[in-house]
């Protein structure tokens, strides 16, 4: 009976200590990734809206705000930079998208599906988007220039 307790006791503590080194292995991995932003497209409407100008919301409806805050996110997707939950990025490095391309891209959206909005109003959209995004965190610090070869 006395060696069934030993024999127990020594399982359970085996079963403690993989379960610890295991939870730390994780934790410690968690640590050194990045933290997953998740872009709600009715949160960031409501934000986007809240951040516009009074001549602009007196233009643009909550529909036509949603969808220019979908074209932005497929155009981000379409350059690697945004991703669908639960697909991986495979890209390696800082990734980036111009702002001058996400314009005509959405401007150009726009215009295919017969909306009329004006280019500053895009552009006031995408800034509020942008603003958006860095305050759940999805946009992360400004990558320095590197330097021009041609200047030595």
């Amino acid at each position: 009976m006395v060696i069934l307790v030993i024999f127990v006791v020594l399982a359970a503590a085996v079963v403690v200590a993989i379960a610890l080194v295991t939870i730390g292995r994780i934790t410690g991995e968690l640590v050194d990734a990045a933290p997953t932003s998740v872009y709600d497209l009715d949160e960031a409407v409501d934000f986007v809206a809240e951040r516009l100008p009074d001549d602009v919301t007196a233009q643009l409806s909550f529909d036509d705000v949603r969808a220019l805050l979908s074209w932005h996110i497929e155009y981000l997707e379409d350059r690697g930079v945004a991703r669908r939950q639960g697909v991986q990025n495979l890209a390696a490095g800082p990734l980036v998208a111009a702002e001058d391309d996400a314009v005509a891209s959405v401007l150009g959206r726009a215009a295919e599906a017969g909306l009329d909005v004006a280019d500053v109003w895009v552009v006031q959209v995408l800034d509020a988007n942008t603003a958006y995004l860095e305050a759940i965190g999805a946009i992360g610090p400004q990558v320095p220039m590197p330097p021009d070869p041609n200047l030595d």
